[in-house]
């Protein structure tokens, strides 16, 4: 393994040519510092205030074609810190000059300004130039950046990400309510975002309001949410006794209706927001001819391969699988010390949205295929080294990723037989 990262790195610094300005930037949120060298590392240039303004753009663009005319240099790296969100600006400006941007992680510009000075102290044009050196060593990720459905695809999955989280939110908030007025409701729908309690809430919302509607009422405005009608009445008969014998609170004022309406808006406000997005993901997945191989996976649906697709990008930039394991933090993380062997564990430096899907997806697979459901037992039933549960959907996620890259390299679809015919050659 550290072979291999060491040959990386070296093909990496490779890429830096005699003729290549590297520039290091440590992205700020109203400005930036840049620090511009050669190769070697001989400092061309410092620039401890870039802003993020036009006129900050412009002067950043005219000092380096002048440096690259002055030292006679062709073309352009940047290395840089993903700070935040503060980055994207500066890193698609330099992209539309036809400059190459790459990133370096955090932990290495740590530990390289330690190294580099015996001190963990920090500036903005230090940064800049333990970066710059970072990248002219090889040291940086191969994410590449680009403006293309990929990038639209990871907005989106980052989007409704926060959504769902507003949405759970809210779910918290009016379950808390129906503990106050109507409690009998938690037992009667498991989900809060049920049809029935949705349409029984916005036009029945209390107890006293469904005993002065009454059963018919109650059973003709549930029925059309379930196509089972003889469900639907069985759930008016039950809601009907429980707002007979409900014990929620029984004095209801405008201010009660209001702390009502307000939660349950709030729910269908957010669930409506969640189908939109997921309806632009669709649209943006026929762009894409690897998403139907990855949707081929039993239990893998549309949206999980949206948002797996969203955070890996474009995967022809992907030469093996171990690139995107790295890329998703599930590399294992290795503590060794003379005769001690530490516990392995992932070392959780990848996108983590990336690595949260990829779970939730295995955990879809291990329920719906054969393949992997017999793959994940065998792990758990290791005759040498049995797994716990995690450590074998670990296992299970690793494999995974495998299938995956196999199945988006060939551009064809996923069958349990072709698997096992693989595994056993």
């Amino acid at each position: 393994m550290l072979e291999k990262q060491y040959s990386r790195q070296v093909q990496n610094r490779k890429r830096i040519g005699n003729r290549t300005l590297v520039v290091g930037i440590d992205i700020g949120n109203a400005f930036n510092a840049a620090c511009f060298m050669d190769k070697e590392g001989n400092v061309l240039g410092r620039y401890p205030k870039i802003y993020n303004s036009r006129k900050g753009f412009d002067f950043f663009h005219s000092m380096v074609e002048q440096t690259k005319r002055k030292h006679k240099l062709t073309r352009v790296f940047i290395g840089m810190e993903p700070t935040g969100h503060y980055w994207r600006k500066i890193a698609f400006f330099a992209k539309e000059k036809g400059y190459e941007v790459r990133f370096v992680r955090t932990t290495a510009v740590r530990h390289q300004r330690e190294l580099d000075e015996s001190s963990p102290a920090k500036s903005d044009i230090k940064d800049a130039f333990t970066i710059g050196n970072i990248a002219r060593e090889g040291k940086y990720i191969d994410t590449v950046i680009e403006e293309s459905v990929f990038r639209n695809l990871r907005t989106l999955a980052h989007v409704r990400e926060k959504t769902v989280r507003s949405s759970t939110s809210a779910i918290h908030v009016l379950q808390a309510v129906l503990d106050d007025y109507f409690p009998e409701l938690r037992d009667i729908y498991w989900s809060a975002k049920a049809k029935g309690l949705m349409a029984l809430l916005a036009r029945y919302p209390f107890p006293e309001d469904i005993r002065t509607a009454g059963l018919p009422a109650v059973t003709a405005l549930l029925e059309p949410t379930n196509p089972r009608r003889r469900q639907a009445r069985e759930k008016a008969k039950q809601i009907y006794q429980a707002a007979q014998e409900s014990v929620g609170l029984k004095a209801i004022g405008k201010a009660d209706r209001m702390r009502l309406a307000t939660a349950l808006e709030e729910v269908m406000r957010t669930q409506e927001r969640i189908k939109d997005i997921e309806r632009a993901i669709k649209e943006l997945l026929k762009q894409i001819p690897a998403a139907a191989s990855i949707q081929s996976l039993p239990g893998v649906g549309l949206v999980s391969s949206g948002i797996f697709l969203g955070e890996l990008g474009n995967p022809d930039y992907f030469k093996n699988p171990r690139q995107i394991i790295k890329y998703a933090g599930y590399d294992p993380k290795e503590d060794e010390s003379g005769l001690r062997v530490g516990r392995k564990i992932i070392s959780k430096k990848g996108r983590w949205l990336l690595r949260k899907i990829l779970f939730f997806m295995t955990l879809g697979v291990v329920q719906r295929s054969s393949f992997f459901k017999e793959y994940y037992e065998h792990k758990k039933k290791g005759i040498h080294h049995p797994l716990k549960k995690k450590e074998a959907l670990c296992a299970v996620i690793l494999k995974l990723i495998r299938v995956i890259f196999a199945l988006m390299r060939d551009r064809r679809m996923f069958t349990e037989e072709l698997n096992r015919c693989r595994e056993a050659a």
